[in-house]
This record gives structure tokens, sequence and C-alpha cells, in this order.
């Protein structure tokens, strides 16, 4: 709920922000429409029609960018926003306005609107690959994909602007639509089709969703080290990656690394970090059977134990010489034929520890209350802490 409340959010706020860049833009370049009108040949129709977009594109790119930081900074960065928007979206428009001049021009005519839409699909896509390279883990099919998709719904908003309104009107209005809904589809493509993404969750309210990919999200209270940056914590203190389908959490100040799943959270300074991963299951109660095997009696059992096993809605307690089977856990398999999938004992430094043997036929995850992960293999121990959280496969159970 948190990430799609935030992903609306973050939509409105790059559509906002490219319509007041697609109407800057264009404001900018009425004083030349004239000359593009008049255009007698093809040569200077696409030579004015690049210029007039160059200048759009650079207007909906800047403001695009603006809003970008805006919304992971909580200030103002007008001159990041000129240095990475305002140069590339000027050339990126430029080249996609001539583009879709030819095209228009000489197949079209002049005259086929549904071809002129398609022109603009071209131009906004051609933008939103441009962005895809300034914003981090947006990607160029994502880019591209959202800026054609939000280019050829204020294309048809344009055209419908440009028959309602007077000219100048008409072309305000329809480059202020084209610039919203390439901002609004460019965060909807990120959001469909992301695999995994963080929900930042300040301690005022305030949500902002991120997404994880090959380039590194990291968190500090240096804006030059950070992307994410938090007040009182260091210069560079966390790191997050996705790295071969995994989620990876670098910690600066332990030198900690932690993998992650969906649902899985961290805390730095005055936010809490929630990871999600839509290729990895989210942690859920599995539905067991009541039954559970121990090599000694239940009462003196709940007497004796320290720590427990929670299954769900089951509570196991652990003792030196518990045995679990196929019956608690049935999401795995026993490599011997008794049907045991883990033993307990005590620990062999330290008899007020327990830990758990692996005897089934695949390993497990253990998380524990810090988020560091590690990996159980078959016939390894598994020292149980307090907190701790481990994957049976598709079973999660948690120590108690």
């Amino acid at each position: 709920m948190k990430r799609n409340l935030s992903a609306i959010k973050k939509a409105l706020q790059f559509g906002i922000s490219g319509a007041v860049g697609g109407f800057v833009g264009n404001l900018i370049t009425e004083p030349f429409m004239q000359r593009l009108n008049d255009s007698e040949s093809v040569f200077d129709g696409v030579l004015s029609t690049a210029r007039w977009f160059g200048l759009v594109g650079a207007g909906i790119a800047t403001a695009i960018m603006f809003g970008y930081y805006y919304y992971i900074k909580g200030k103002p960065q007008i001159k990041q926003a000129l240095k990475n928007g305002g140069l590339f979206g000027l050339i990126a428009g430029a080249v996609s306005g001539a583009i879709a001049e030819v095209i228009f021009s000489g197949i079209g005519d002049g005259e086929n609107e549904l071809l002129r839409v398609v022109c603009w699909g071209i131009a906004g896509s051609l933008l939103g690959l441009g962005l895809s390279k300034r914003i981090p883990n947006l990607g160029m099919l994502r880019g591209a994909g959202g800026g054609g998709v939000g280019g050829v719904l204020g294309g048809c908003l344009f055209i419908l602007f440009a028959y309602t309104l007077s000219g100048t009107a008409g072309r305000l209005a329809g480059c202020a639509a084209i610039g919203f809904w390439i901002g609004i589809m460019l965060v909807v493509a990120e959001t469909l089709f992301n695999k995994a993404w963080l929900v930042i969750s300040y301690d005022t309210g305030v949500n902002r969703t991120l997404t994880i990919g090959a380039e590194a999200v990291t968190f500090g209270s240096d804006d030059n080290l950070s992307i994410i940056c938090i007040p009182n914590v260091s210069p560079l203190a966390m790191r997050f990656q996705l790295e071969a389908g995994q989620i990876v959490c670098e910690n600066f100040d332990s030198g900690s690394v932690s993998y992650l799943r969906s649902g899985d959270q961290k805390r730095i300074g005055n936010c809490t970090i929630t990871v999600g991963n839509s290729d990895l299951p989210t942690q859920t109660e599995a539905k067991v059977p009541p039954t559970f095997i121990s090599a000694k009696p239940a009462v003196s059992s709940f007497t004796t134990s320290k720590l427990s096993l929670r299954l769900g809605s089951r509570i196991i307690p652990l003792n030196p010489e518990t045995q679990l089977s196929i019956s608690e856990i049935p999401s795995l398999t026993s490599a011997a034929s008794n049907g045991v999938i883990a033993t307990v004992n005590a620990h062999s430094r330290d008899e007020l520890l327990l830990e758990m043997k692996n005897l089934s036929d695949r390993a497990w995850w253990a998380t524990d209350s810090q988020g560091d992960m590690k990996m159980i293999e078959p016939e390894n121990t598994l020292t149980l802490v307090l907190g701790m959280k481990i994957e049976f496969g598709e079973i999660d159970g948690e120590i108690v």
C-alpha cells in the first residue's frame, strides 16, 4: 500500500513537472512560430521543427529532472536539473522533432492527424530514452516505452487543443499535455515493470519509492556521495543493489553485507527502508499440520525450553534432542528415510546455546535481527538466537 501511494505521488510530481517544462519550453519558442508556419521547403520545416521541439524537449527534460531531484532530496536542485536535463533534452528533442517532421511531411503530406500522433510518440520515446540515462535504474526499455506512450497520449490532447483553442493557447496547452503524460508514464512504466524497489518511510510520515537495479542506491549524510541524504548519519552509510536477482545491502558502518528478501526492513537515521522484490516471496504465515515430534514429552519441553520455533500459529519448544520432521515442515524432504529434517542439540562450545542441524536435502536461509542473511547447507549447523528468521523452503519460521 505504501509503495502504491508513493508511486502515485511520484507520478503526479513527475507529470506536473513535465507539464510546466513543456509549457515554458513552448512559451520560449512562440516568437519563432511564424517562421515555422511559413516554411516553404521540407528542409526549412525540418529545421524549424527541430528548433521548436528541441526547446520544448529541453524544458520537459529539465523539469522532469527537477521533479526527480525534488522527490528524492526533498529540496529544489535547479542547477543539477539543468545540468542533467537541459542539454540532452535539447538534443533529444531536436533529433526527435526532425525525425517526426520528416515522417509527417514526407509520408503524411502534412494532413494525417493519426500520423501526427505517431510522430509525437516517437518524440516522447526518444526523450524517455534520454531520461533513462539520467534517472538511476529507470532502464532504457522502460524509459523509451513510457516516454512513447506518454507522447502518444499527450499528442492526442495536443491535436484536441489545437482544434479547440487559438494557435498560441493550443500549442501551450498541447506541449504541457505532452510533458505531463511523458512524466506520468515514465513512473507508470518504472512501477509496473521493475523487479525490486525500496519504500523509504520517514518518521515524519513521508514515503518515497525508488527502483533498485544494477546502479546502487546509496544512503548517507553527504549529498555528493549519497542518492538519499539522511541527516546525522555517516557520509556514506548504506548501499542497496540488485545482483544476480538478489537484493544486496552493504552497511559501511559495520562492514556487513546482507541478502534481503521482500518485506525485510533496515533502519537508518530518521527513516525505515522496506525492501520489495517481485521475484521473491514475501514472508507469510505457513499453513502446516498442527503436530510436532520431540524426543521429550511436550510438558517437559515447555517447562525447560528457553527458545521455541514459531511456524505460523504453532509454537514448538526447542531443547537438546528435539527433532523436526516433514510433518512440521512439509516443504522439505529428509535426506534419510526416517523423515527427520532437523535436530536440535546443545552448542558444542556453550551449553547455554542451542544449534540446529540441517538434515534435509536442500539449504535453508537464516536472517538475524540485524537483517544479516546466511545460507545453511545440508549437514551444516545453525546457532539459534532470539528473533532469528529461518526460511525452510516455502515455509518460514522464527525463533521466539
